[in-house]
This record gives C-alpha cells, sequence and structure tokens, in this order.
C-alpha cells in the first residue's frame, strides 16, 4: 500500500483530502495543529524534522501555507514576510526538502491559487506568493527526472464562501478540490499546474 504524507491535513480541503484517501493509501497526517504530527511550514528546521519523522513515502500532497490578502499602498513588510516565509518558502521548502523522501516515480503535490494567474486589487501578495509557487515546481520538474512535482491552483472552495457569507456557488467543494491532488498523485506530468475551477 503506498505511503502518502498529507500536509495540512487539519484545514478545510486536507481533511477533505485524507477522507477521499482513507482505506486506498496508508495517510500520514500533519498540520501546524495536529497532536501527533505538528510543524510549522515557515520554520525550514521544522518542516525538515517532520520529513526525517515520516520517512520514505510516495508522495507528499500540500495543503498548508497561508498568506493575506493586503493592498499594494498598504501593506507593511510584516505582511509581505509572512507571505513569502509562510506560503512561498514553505511550499518551496517542502519540494526542496521533501523530494528526498519520496521514493521513486512519486510526486510532490502543492497548492497555489487562482490568483496567480487573474490578480484583483488587494491581491498582490497573494497573487506574488502562489506565482513563485508555480514557478517553482516548474522549475524542479526540469532538475529533477526521479520524482514529479505538481499543483493545484484552486478557485474560491465554496464552503469557505459558505463561512464568508457569500453565495457558495461560483466556489468549488472541498471534496472536489482534493480530488484534483489524488488525480496529479496518481498520473501527471512532472511540472503540471491543475485549475481546480468549475
Amino acid at each position: 500500500m503506498k505511503k502518502v504524507l498529507v500536509l495540512g491535513s487539519t484545514g478545510l480541503v486536507g481533511k477533505a483530502l485524507v477522507e477521499k484517501l482513507e482505506g486506498t493509501v496508508e495517510v500520514v497526517e500533519a498540520s501546524f495543529n495536529h497532536p501527533e504530527n505538528s510543524f510549522d511550514i515557515a520554520n525550514p528546521q521544522s518542516l525538515k524534522a517532520l520529513f526525517e519523522k515520516v520517512g520514505k513515502v510516495d508522495a507528499i500532497l500540500c495543503t498548508a501555507g497561508v498568506v493575506r490578502m493586503a493592498d499594494w499602498a498598504t501593506a507593511d513588510d510584516a505582511e509581505w514576510e509572512f507571505g513569502i516565509q509562510n506560503k512561498m518558502m514553505g511550499q518551496i521548502n517542502t519540494l526542496r526538502f521533501g523530494e528526498k523522501y519520496v521514493k521513486d516515480g512519486g510526486a510532490i503535490v502543492l497548492s497555489t491559487g487562482i490568483l496567480a494567474q487573474y490578480p484583483f486589487k488587494g491581491s498582490s501578495i497573494v497573487t506574488i506568493v502562489n506565482a513563485a509557487v508555480e514557478a517553482a515546481v516548474k522549475s524542479a520538474a526540469v532538475e529533477v527526472d526521479r520524482i514529479r512535482f505538481n499543483a493545484v491552483s484552486p478557485g474560491w472552495v465554496a464552503e469557505t464562501m459558505v463561512a464568508m457569507g457569500m453565495d457558495p456557488e461560483p466556489g468549488m467543494p472541498a471534496a472536489d478540490v482534493a480530488q484534483f491532488y489524488i488525480d496529479l498523485m496518481n498520473d501527471s506530468h512532472s511540472g503540471d499546474i491543475a485549475v481546480a475551477v468549475k
């Protein structure tokens, strides 16, 4: 049975991903708040320690990493630094450090977001960080032949829209977004970015 590490397993999409995987693979859950496998994606040493603890896997699926919306004109250095260290470098370090723990023929699948392609006013940090993650996936795919590097670029998640008091109709349910990670894990060309929108 395949062994799959899910980073961000206590989040909305992470939970849906774990539910879909259970019974088909051995799932190892990890998140900032996980009782057994807690880690801080913004802390390189924490991420390295998690990979060392878990050991060899067939895939790493990462739904972890946070970046905040902020207006270009008023965003301060701390907001930029937070997004860069957490979402951008956290995901890039997942590629860098995680690669040696993934068995030959396996995959690492990261999370970006549709704002990488379609920015709007107030999304600058999110857009830039997500675009950098997508560039990292494509670059890693050129550098390493042994495993595949991919990313899912979701639009709005329906459950998030409900929580924000928005109409969820344009969004995609978390379970449907989760399926994109599984599809890339099972069959993809290295460097593929799957856009998960309706």
